[in-house]
């Protein structure tokens, strides 16, 4: 009975693909932070709100994609397309997660957060989801949802939409999110086309996927000095860490652009990417706590 139980709370952490959703807890954790640095109730309640939303998301997009899941070997063993949970219940895990997440941005927060959180889901499940289906530029659009969560946070903390750091960091997020899908693209757009979704493998050569994927890489760095140049980030020792930790990722991602380069690049380029991301956050949230 107890490893009923074990399995069955497994997949529903699988189906919430915690371990991507907990990042993007982070993000809305900074951007509340970074308006107002202070540890409050509000501040893990809101955090915690949009955790939930997020893995509202992340719930209905499997529920939508479950065909195309069964057709990928990276995603056919994933609690829908398996069968070990029904599509019932999980919508209802869906709806339960969005409800409670919506009201606990609302309560900590306010109505301007929420909304901005109902609205990044249906952009997430509608816009993203669909386009994936019609053209492999889709991720273009499908990256506001990345932008989105710190603005959340900042917004329930008490900020305008329209001030400057919140709207350097959504533009440093908005650039990131695309370099780490055609990451993926790069290593799996054989699955994805034996699933009938378009991917950027069937226009470009890979070379050139690699070569672009450098350039967005930089244009990420470029958006994070900007933080330090903005004086976003205003200590002098925080912004020379971000300095080096963004010389680092150049250096390491120009290997992309030699002649012998990966045709699919390692699981070592997604990690680098990624922990170039939550060095920055750790940076924004110190950056503040020092100041």
């Amino acid at each position: 009975m107890k490893s009923n139980y074990g399995n069955r709370l497994r997949d529903y952490l699988q189906l919430s693909k915690l371990t991507i959703m907990l990042p993007v807890c982070l993000t809305g954790f900074t951007g509340f932070f970074m308006f107002d640095s202070h540890f409050s109730a509000n501040l893990f309640l809101t955090s915690f709100g949009i955790l939930l939303m997020a893995v509202s998301a992340s719930t209905m997009n499997q529920i939508q994609e479950t065909g195309l899941d069964r057709k990928m070997n990276r995603t056919h063993d994933r609690p829908l397309p398996a069968g070990r949970i029904n599509i019932i219940h999980a919508v209802v895990f869906f709806l339960c997660c969005l409800v409670a997440g919506t009201l606990l941005v609302f309560y900590s927060g306010n109505i301007l957060a929420a909304l901005t959180g109902l609205f990044t889901i249906l952009w997430y499940n509608i816009v993203y989801t669909y386009s994936k289906r019609i053209t492999a530029f889709a991720v273009v659009p499908g990256a506001l949802t990345g932008a989105l969560p710190p603005l959340i946070g900042w917004l329930a903390a008490g900020g305008s939409i329209w001030d400057k750091p919140i709207i350097f960091l959504e533009f440093l997020f908005f650039t990131g999110q695309i370099p780490h899908f055609w990451l993926l693209v790069l290593k799996y757009g054989d699955e994805y086309n034996m699933a009938g979704i378009p991917t950027l493998t069937n226009v470009f050569s890979r070379q050139q996927i690699n070569r672009l994927t450098f350039t967005w890489v930089v244009t990420s760095v470029i958006a994070a000095v900007f933080l330090g140049y903005f004086e976003i980030i205003t200590t002098g020792v925080i912004v020379g860490i971000l300095l080096a930790g963004s010389a680092i990722l150049i250096w390491k991602f120009s290997a992309l652009l030699k002649p012998d380069a990966e045709v699919k690049p390692g699981k070592k380029y997604s990690i680098l990417l990624d922990s170039y991301f939550l060095l920055i956050l750790i940076l924004l949230i110190a950056d503040r706590i020092i100041g």
